[in-house]
């Protein structure tokens, strides 16, 4: 029997236009590959920025904004450096202690840090600073820019830890100046003398931890001592008191002559332990 005409022609198109070979290739085919996967260059994600940012504007007084990051947790970070990048008598450092440098135009040069985020705030304001808490001339002392940014991380490994028991920390915590560095916190929160009419109130900030210099008890022949500033070790032995604080938190206070006395907090981090603040502010 003779087959029709038209479905023969149909058939054959059908097989010309999809062959086996075609449809293996098609099978064989690579899958186009998703932003980002192997192979491909992956744009990486934008840093994200302190939600307190959202507040900042250009021009705003500084005193609102200083306001906002104090009430946000954020802290003053010190400069060591300050009071010779100002000169004369520096006082815009004792003031203000976030403050880096100030140049003889009105501009000044601020930092602020957050310990709970890892991260740090440098702020530019133009004006004179001397009236950024005067009533009615707060806008005076204006914000013109200001940068976020991770604190930086530490330069060498950390040597491993001398004890997990604190008393047997502590004495190598006092006993080399190297264990001392790489323990103490990379920020330290200080409480510490500035503001005020006088600049003799208490103050919180932060010190970075590569440039804090608070701590002055040395272990020297099988007892604590306390080392001035000047490197001197007191030759008499120094009575420590050191009180729990739960069980991942250790005070540590001590007397000195007549008035000057200090204290410090250890937290434990890192199956180890760590300086993290200088609680109480020296005396005047």
């Amino acid at each position: 029997m003779r087959q029709p005409l038209l479905p023969l022609m149909i058939a054959a198109l059908l097989a010309t236009a999809c062959s086996p070979q075609d449809s293996a290739a098609v099978a064989q085919a690579p899958a186009a590959q998703a932003p980002g996967a192997s192979g491909s260059a992956a744009t990486p994600a934008p840093e994200a920025k302190p939600a307190i940012e959202a507040a900042f504007r250009e021009g705003m007084p500084f005193a609102e904004l200083r306001k906002q990051l104090l009430a946000a947790g954020w802290l003053p970070l010190r400069d060591p450096m300050c009071r010779e990048n100002v000169g004369g008598t520096a006082e815009v450092c004792f003031a203000l202690p976030e403050v880096e440098s100030c140049s003889g135009d009105g501009y000044c040069k601020m930092h602020y840090a957050n310990a709970a985020e890892n991260r740090r705030i440098s702020v530019t304001t133009y004006g004179p600073y001397g009236k950024w808490n005067v009533p009615g001339e707060e806008s005076a002392l204006a914000v013109r820019s200001w940068k976020a940014s991770a604190l930086p991380a530490p330069e060498a490994a950390a040597p491993a830890c001398p004890s997990p028991d604190f008393d047997a920390f502590l004495k190598a915590f006092a006993s080399d100046e190297k264990i001392e560095r790489a323990f103490t916190a990379p920020l330290v929160k200080v409480a510490d003398l500035g503001g005020g009419v006088d600049g003799t109130d208490s103050v919180l900030l932060y010190a970075a931890g590569s440039d804090y210099a608070g701590f002055n008890v040395a272990w020297r022949d099988g007892a604590f001592h306390f080392a001035g500033p000047d490197g001197q070790v007191d030759p008499a032995p120094l009575q420590l008191q050191v009180e729990p604080q739960g069980d991942a938190a250790r005070i540590v206070r001590y007397g000195y002559g007549m008035s000057e006395g200090n204290s410090y907090r250890f937290e434990q981090r890192n199956g180890c332990w760590a300086l993290t603040e200088d609680p109480e502010p020296p005396s005047p």
